[in-house]
């Protein structure tokens, strides 16, 4: 796995070319985002922003990463290579590191960097970078000893743990009183906190907590019932990446609908970071369920007779 092929991706993203021939808590400013979609045609490369490694998104591998982010980034490199001409290389897929949240949204306001995927929606962000399709849904809840439900209430007196600059951190302290909050810097730090009982609370949202909770906190339950807030999780580019827009759009469409068509490549790969025999536990049906809403936003691809 990690940067590599994907001949499924490959031929979803041939299939489309013929075809169509597709929160953060606050910003530290509102200056327009200037990454340009034509730096990944014009140099060959795609440049991911990789904040961290917390499943399902992301997992550092010997040879780079994987996860349901990297899942969508190579379609999307797929989609690029196949709307290049004959003559132009195929394009191929690169990361950067961020330290932080933050810094990694600096690097794609500032150019250094094309998109960033498993990136939770909020109003705030949107002002400044565009968002793709989702490819996935989640809700801001906390892994908390069982003695307490979540709600507010409960929390009451308690000190939360939460990643600087998420969405889950605005969320709370928007909607929590009387708690304070532990800030990290990164999701690894988080749950490496809880691990070590540094912090008996941590919030996030509910994929993320889900998929960490047998090695950071097994014995904590996800609460409360309802998500203290809901959103979409998609890819991001800057405002100017208009093209890349579009190209995300077309390529993460047709990796949902290929899912929902029971393509067995296609399920196999995203099956294994979100599905039944993961740590989150999806049914096909629950997943092809949301991927047709999402569809249904827009319009179902259909194959060429």
């Amino acid at each position: 796995m990690a940067l590599l092929r994907r001949p499924l991706l490959t031929l979803i993203a041939m299939s489309s070319t013929l075809l169509m021939a597709c929160q953060q808590s606050k910003a530290s400013d509102t200056t327009p985002t200037t990454s340009s979609n034509q730096n990944a045609v014009n140099t060959g490369k795609l440049r991911a922003v990789v904040i961290g490694d917390a499943l399902p998104m992301v997992r550092k591998t010997d040879t780079g990463f994987d996860g349901l982010s990297f899942v969508v980034l190579e379609a999307i490199r797929d989609q690029l290579s196949a709307e290049q001409s004959e003559d132009q290389p195929a394009v191929t897929l690169t990361t950067a590191n961020a330290a932080d949240v933050e810094s990694g949204l600096e690097m794609i306001r500032s150019g250094k960097a094309d998109i960033a995927c498993g990136v939770g929606f909020s109003w705030e962000r949107q002002k400044q970078f565009d968002y793709t399709l989702p490819f996935a849904s989640s809700g801001i809840r906390l892994l908390a000893p069982s003695t307490i439900d979540g709600t507010p209430k409960s929390l009451r007196g308690q000190t939360i743990g939460v990643v600087e600059n998420s969405v889950a951190a605005s969320v709370l302290a928007n909607n929590v009183q009387d708690v304070s909050f532990k800030s990290f810097a990164t999701p690894a730090d988080a749950l490496k906190a809880l691990e070590k009982g540094d912090v008996k609370l941590l919030a996030g949202d509910s994929l993320w907590l889900r998929a960490n909770q047998n090695q950071a906190a097994p014995d904590d339950v996800i609460v409360p019932a309802v998500p203290y807030a809901r959103a979409a999780i998609g890819c991001i580019v800057g405002e100017s990446s208009s093209s890349l827009l579009d190209t995300g759009n077309i390529a993460i469409g047709r990796l949902l609908q290929a899912y929902v068509d029971g393509n067995p490549d296609a399920r196999k790969e995203i099956n294994a970071w979100i599905g039944q025999d993961s740590a989150i536990g999806l049914t096909d049906e629950q997943i092809s369920h949301y991927y047709r809403m999402v569809l249904s936003t827009a319009a179902e691809f259909h194959q060429t007779p």
